[in-house]
């Protein structure tokens, strides 16, 4: 009697594992279970940090209704939010919005992280960069810019963020592009300070992004010389390729998991995530911001592009002599 009772309860737990299909293992319900968390180590209010907020705000009804929060994690040049993000290997239920300067933070050595690091699963957006002047500047286009550089080496200046950041390097793509001129580039730490800066005439001109520059665009107090992509809110301004600088660099953002997920949980969030974007609501933040979707083919492609672009930013800040390693 006791082996048949211990036989009927063996039989209901297997029934129940059976029924859950896919679930785990242990009984687990299927994904997702619980709550999910998009790690943020930007600062908070800036464009990756708006960009995890307004996912986290249009994504419940893509995740069963399962809570969608954002969790704040600063430190370390994006170190703090990394590490605990692969911390939990093998869990869907925490995400990472991933960003341009996190590469170049890899491709530095200022972070112990790699591409490898994370699961990539899909890049959501790019911000050009573009090159901005105060309204009476005399360069009316980038060709006056660089040519002006030629003619007085060390005298043209560039006001950007940071000192080896994602913004740095698209300037210095630029540069090399047109031959390396001799422009100095001034460091601040924030984009908004490098903007004021040529609006005040301490720089010559400004590489930043549209958000960071269109308010004074709209009271004209600014002009942009050129692009690096085309942009709907710049329709009449020239790309970096119509100047005849074959290159456009930008600053992107996307979505990362952990590392271990599988294909199949790779597929299922991705397909979630692109719903979510697909909003209204989302669909107006991204206009509010002045971003561009950029969605690629697959998430391994994403992956690629994340590999890429450390290695190519490496490459540029070794050919500096930028390199912490070094």
């Amino acid at each position: 009697m006791i082996v048949a009772r211990a036989w009927l309860r063996w039989f209901a737990v297997s029934a129940v594992l059976i029924v859950g299909g896919c679930g785990t293992s242990t009984g687990e319900a299927p994904f997702p279970n619980r709550a999910i968390e998009i790690v943020s180590w930007a600062t908070p209010g800036g464009p990756s940090d708006l960009l995890a907020r307004a996912i986290a705000e249009a994504a419940p009804d893509y995740f069963e209704g399962q809570r969608v929060s954002v969790m704040t994690r600063q430190g370390g040049a994006g170190a703090a939010g990394m590490q605990y993000l692969r911390s939990r290997a093998g869990d869907p239920h925490v995400l990472g919005v991933f960003t341009a300067s996190g590469t170049v933070n890899m491709a530095t050595g200022r972070i112990p992280f790699a591409p490898g690091d994370f699961t990539p699963i899909l890049r959501i957006q790019v911000d050009p960069f573009l090159v901005a002047v105060r309204e009476d500047s005399p360069f009316r286009t980038i060709g006056d810019l660089i040519g002006a550089a030629r003619e007085r080496p060390g005298e043209v200046s560039m006001s950007g963020f940071g000192a080896a950041s994602a913004h740095f390097l698209g300037f210095q793509r630029l540069r090399a592009a047109a031959g390396d001129p001799d422009i100095r580039w001034i460091a601040y730490e924030g984009s908004g300070d490098a903007v004021v800066a040529a609006l005040g005439g301490h720089t010559d001109a400004a590489h930043t992004n549209y958000n960071i520059v269109r308010e004074h665009l709209r009271a004209g107090t600014m002009r942009v010389l050129a692009v690096a992509l085309p942009l709907t809110a710049l329709r009449d301004t020239p790309t970096y390729l119509d100047e005849g600088y074959d290159l456009a660099p930008v600053h992107w953002r996307g979505v990362v998991g952990p590392p271990g997920l599988s294909p199949e949980v790779r597929a299922d969030l991705r397909e979630r995530l692109l719903a979510t974007i697909r909003t209204a609501g989302f669909q107006e933040y991204m206009a509010r911001a002045a971003m561009e979707y950029a969605v690629m083919e697959g998430s391994d492609a994403f992956g690629a592009w994340i590999a890429e672009e450390v290695d190519t930013s490496r490459a540029l800040l070794g050919r500096l002599g930028l390199l912490m390693n070094e």
